[in-house]
């Protein structure tokens, strides 16, 4: 049944199969455009291995200042996440998923005590009771009490500290330290190293004052396998992008922390692509050759609409670094959905790591690598105003094999818009998912969706902008359920000749590698 909108003349001399209806949009609730989501997944100073951190800021509280009892602070140098905290403080971002991944061995740090012989000798041994998952930065003190016993505080720069007193080594006592920390202990466990002593009062630990328990790690690269991530089955544990996993439907725009690599930038945008969402990647070695060649090469090895390839690092003002994955991810959910990345300004970024002649840009952007560049305007005026230096991004070739033409190629920021009109449909269409569908429910699902799609072309909010230039969708009359009755969907973008179908029924089912 067609649906008459904005209809103001006399209602009889319609045909009786049409759906008048006179006010210009349908009483419907409004549908309006969400935050979008960051992903990231790498290397903290701290923070769970096994648990992805969502954080969204408040309204009296900085994202980065929530995080940093966790994750660790914004830093200028070391850990390259806590380097992006730095760059996504500046950028003011406001929500992202954070997942914490370290090298081979990071469960082995501990802390060892000697006893109180002449010649000491362990007697002592301080674990993390979760290993490594918050960086085990913890410090232990010893205070010395009458004979054999003695006091042990055990700190925490995340909850405090603990102190138990009357401890002693004495096995068969109730205040044996092993057998009082292990029992009531939230974040230690104590091992005893049966020292040689021959004495309770010889074995227990000397006095020791701000013993660190550093690290969390034995300083294992991180590898492509640890950003990719594990999956256990038996306890349902996930680390590394199989972790960010569980929050896929969240996120919206993803990357890896400063990373590339043929094996981890695949499963990176086949998890874009499971989730309907945008990938950002590095190109293998994150830095660009005199010619950039290898550069080239490496783009050539993938061909999907969901990821973007980025070259190049780039420098906070504060000195701290960035990947241009990482950066092209916050640019494009801090901008305007409608808007290409290119007319987001990075005011905080002072330099790139790499000068761009050129043909070099020439070749970047002739083969579809996104890199960000400083505003010609700005840079005799010593500005800071570095932004894409091109946005073009996404599939090599058409769905019949065809080199995509430059004028034919779609940018970022409309895969990003068309994303989100897919996922927004199923939350539109809800109420009817899963049931059949009566003639007023087809009727009714029809008004709600093009209202949706009216208010994406005129917005009800005059100061917000128009999200799409058209649209043109049909429905089946014949249908039983929603996902059949809602047929073709075209949308119309601005500044573009282009149609480009949705599909409603969202992402894939490819599993990550």
């Amino acid at each position: 049944m067609p649906i008459l909108r904005g209809f103001t003349g006399d209602i009889r001399t319609m045909p009786p199969d049409i759906y008048v209806n006179e006010m210009p949009v349908p009483q419907q609730e409004n549908f309006t455009m969400p935050d979008f989501v960051l992903g990231f997944v790498g290397e903290f100073d701290r923070g769970p291995v096994n648990e992805y951190l969502y954080c969204s800021e408040t309204p009296t509280k900085r994202m980065t200042e929530i995080l940093r009892p966790v994750l660790g602070e914004m830093s200028d140098k070391g850990c390259k996440g806590n380097q992006l905290l730095t760059h996504l403080h500046s950028a003011r971002a406001k929500k992202a998923v954070f997942v914490r991944i370290l090298g081979k061995g990071y469960a082995t740090a501990s802390l060892t005590l000697t006893d109180s012989q002449q010649s000491p000798a362990p007697t002592l041994k301080i674990s993390a009771k979760y290993p490594g998952e918050y960086a085990n930065i913890f410090t232990a003190e010893v205070i010395a009490e009458k004979e054999e016993s003695f006091t042990l505080k055990l700190y925490s720069d995340l909850d405090g500290y603990e102190t138990y007193k009357g401890l002693t080594m004495d096995e068969q006592s109730q205040n044996y330290a092993i057998k009082v920390v292990n029992e009531k202990s939230y974040h230690f466990i104590l091992e005893d190293l049966k020292s040689t002593a021959e004495t309770l009062e010889e074995k227990k630990p000397s006095v020791i004052e701000q013993t660190q328990l550093l690290g969390g790690s034995n300083g294992a690269k991180v590898e492509e396998t640890d950003y990719i991530g594990t999956f256990d089955t038996g306890t349902g544990k996930r680390t590394g992008l199989k972790l960010l996993e569980l929050a896929g439907k969240q996120i919206t725009d993803s990357s890896y922390i400063g990373f590339s690599s043929a094996a981890a930038d695949k499963a990176l945008y086949t998890f874009a692509e499971k989730y309907n969402s945008i990938a950002y990647c590095g190109t293998n070695e994150l830095k660009f050759g005199q010619t950039g060649e290898e550069t080239i090469a490496y783009r050539k090895t993938y061909d999907t609409d969901f990821c973007q390839m980025v070259e190049g690092i780039y420098k906070a003002n504060t000195g701290a670094s960035i990947s241009g994955a990482c950066l092209s991810a916050i640019v494009h959910v801090i901008g305007n959905v409608e808007d290409s990345g290119i007319a987001t300004e990075c005011t905080w970024i002072s330099r790139s790591e790499q000068e761009y002649d050129f043909d070099q840009l020439s070749l970047l952007y002739q083969n579809q690598i996104g890199c960000f560049t400083l505003k010609p305007s700005e840079t005799g005026a010593g500005n800071l105003g570095w932004r894409m230096g091109n946005d073009y991004t996404l599939a090599i070739k058409d769905v019949s094999g065809e080199i995509i033409t430059d004028n034919e190629n779609r940018k970022v920021n409309k895969r990003r818009l068309n994303n989100w009109i897919e996922n927004s449909l199923f939350f539109v269409a809800a109420k009817w998912q899963g049931k059949a569908m009566t003639t007023k429910m087809k009727r009714d699902a029809e008004v709600r969706i093009r209202t949706f799609f009216d208010q994406l072309k005129q917005p009800l909010n005059p100061l917000d902008s128009a999200k799409i230039e058209d649209y043109t969708i049909t429905f089946d009359e014949s249908a039983k359920n929603i996902d059949v009755f809602v047929q073709n969907i075209n949308v119309k973008h601005f500044n573009t000749a282009e149609w480009v179908l949705l599909n409603f029924a969202g992402g894939t089912n490819a599993e990550i590698e």
